[in-house]
């Protein structure tokens, strides 16, 4: 008998490899991807009202339940299951993110050593069961699974129709951090930004019973002012869609250079946000002599490039759906149209001077601020403009009678002796009002 030199992995170095560089938020992302390509599917228009995906968790269990269409028996058996993407498995159309075969498993082997999918389509049902632990034994040769049933050619009513996935004898520190309410508001917070897109489209989702809302980009649009976006089909097929100007004003009336930069999706899933390297437009935020480093004076700008494709293999992310591949050939030529679009609205920083103190009386940026906004969503895409490749100051019409602020400090006593004359409550007040005073008796 002829020897051989054994090179097959062993399940146990296979699963660690397969769960190391993912974070637990970023699993149950996958988890919930899973339930929205599903949506995709039976929703073609991406109009996902009456659909939801509902999240439970705490230190002993985790589940996610979806009304999202089911999986099908056959994709079960010969796909779902699957370490990979098998090659004569077609794409099952849409804009979908599932592509590399490894999304749920990678998903749910982080968490735990039990693990329960019971799915229903309107024609079929099953339930798996997985035992991680009896699975890697090395007792254990088989790497497929067992259906704990399975049923075809039946009916069941739309209500009916869904996949649960329930996971117990969580790892400990998996247990640890899904019972820490810190870990639930942060991956609210991740849910909202990276999936915002497909929740203003419809679909509800719960975190422990908490209502999902989309954390969208906001950008000025109005007569006066309005995104520069480019359209185009690369030559790959991958459809682009690069849109960029200035943002409204956020908190405390202020523009957070933290959300300033280029916001990059896949098929509707944020990959990258609020980039303001080198990977984009910028130089790195260190390069001080560069005149493309970022500073404040660009915190309002906003770009956003969104890649769809009806195939996902061609998207420029990497295999975690965490990052852009910056050698992809459809990220490298969208990046120049990125460079081009980027250099229009910083001319229109130039111009215009932007919220420089020696020009904050000139009107302009107030005339901004009462300028009406859109949030960047599919449906909003469609509408802006896909010719406008100019912003200028040209087209804004100033207020001729802008507001400023006056700021000044008094001692304490003093004021609360003005308040008290006045009969007013606060500071604010007391400015107003013996500025109005002055301005009658002496003006």
């Amino acid at each position: 008998m002829e020897k051989i030199v054994k090179a097959s992995p062993t399940k146990e170095f296979f699963v660690s490899m397969l769960v190391r560089d993912i974070l637990l938020k970023q699993a149950i992302i996958e988890l919930i991807d899973n339930s929205l390509d599903g949506a995709r599917k039976i929703r073609k228009e991406s109009q996902f009202s009456g659909l939801n995906i509902n999240v439970n968790f705490d230190g002993e269990k985790f589940e996610i339940i979806d009304n999202c269409g089911g999986i099908p028996i056959d994709i079960a058996e010969e796909y779902a299951f699957r370490f990979g993407r098998p090659s004569n498995i077609e794409s099952v159309g849409g804009e979908t993110t599932g592509i590399f075969g490894i999304g749920m498993k990678r998903a749910l082997f982080k968490m735990g050593n039990n693990i329960v999918i019971k799915s229903i389509t309107k024609n079929s049902d099953f339930q798996v069961t997985i035992d991680v632990e009896k699975w890697l034994s090395p007792e254990n040769k088989e790497w497929d699974f067992s259906f704990d049933y399975y049923n075809e050619d039946v009916g069941h009513s739309e209500d009916e129709v869904g996949t649960t996935i329930i996971v117990t004898k969580l790892y400990k520190q998996i247990g640890i951090e899904l019972s820490d309410p810190d870990f639930e508001k942060e991956l609210i917070e991740h849910v909202e930004r990276r999936v915002g897109i497909d929740i203003e489209n419809g679909i509800e989702i719960t975190i422990n019973k908490k209502a999902m809302h989309g954390n969208n980009v906001r950008m000025i649009s109005s007569d006066e002012m309005s995104p520069v976006k480019e359209s185009y089909v690369d030559p790959s097929g991958v459809k682009v869609d690069i849109i960029a100007g200035i943002a409204p004003k956020e908190g405390n009336n202020k523009h957070l250079p933290e959300n300033a930069g280029w916001y990059l999706y896949c098929n509707g899933r944020l990959i990258v946000a609020a980039d303001k390297s080198s990977l984009t437009t910028w130089k790195d935020i260190e390069n001080k002599s560069s005149d493309l480093s970022f500073h404040n004076q660009y915190a309002s700008f906003r770009g956003l490039v969104l890649f769809s494709s009806d195939n996902p293999a061609l998207l420029p992310w990497n295999t975690t759906k965490t990052g852009i591949d910056s050698t992809s050939l459809v990220y490298l030529r969208a990046r120049e149209k990125m460079l081009e679009i980027f250099k229009i609205v910083r001319g229109f920083y130039d111009e215009a001077k932007m919220y420089s103190k020696e020009n904050e009386d000139d009107g302009l940026e107030l005339s901004i601020d009462k300028m009406s906004s859109v949030e960047v969503t599919r449906e909003a895409n469609e509408k802006l403009i896909n010719t406008n490749r100019t912003m200028s100051i040209k087209n804004i019409v100033i207020d001729p009678n802008p507001s400023v602020n006056i700021s000044y400090k008094k001692p304490k006593a003093d004021v609360e002796r003005i308040k008290k004359s006045l009969e007013v409550s606060t500071n604010k007040e007391v400015g107003i009002k013996t500025f109005e005073y002055y301005l009658d008796s002496e003006c």
